[in-house]
């Protein structure tokens, strides 16, 4: 499963100091499951983990390793934060 839009606005919303990947996976566990289509806690945090270490890695990746070890925290400078920052203003 695909969770990056909700851990990039996770984590633009947390701002520069960044999340530990624990807190990540359950967010994310917490938006995305349901009565319906119930999830696995074990297996989301596998998915997040897996992912977040994979795009951490590319350069001008829109997630970077945090100072502290297991914290990922949103990279300004790149193009795809940039962009999602301009969606996310507010209409007036």
């Amino acid at each position: 499963m695909n969770y990056e839009d909700e851990i990039l606005l996770m984590l633009n919303e947390v701002g520069e100091s960044g999340m530990p990947l624990r807190r990540i996976a359950l967010n994310v566990f917490n938006m995305k499951n349901s009565f319906f289509e119930p999830l696995s806690q074990e297996t989301v945090y596998q998915e997040v983990a897996e992912w977040l270490r994979e795009v951490s890695q590319q350069s001008g990746s829109p997630i970077v390793k945090a100072e502290r070890r297991g914290w990922y925290k949103i990279n300004p400078d790149s193009p795809k934060v940039i962009q999602m920052r301009l969606e996310f203003l507010p209409h007036f």
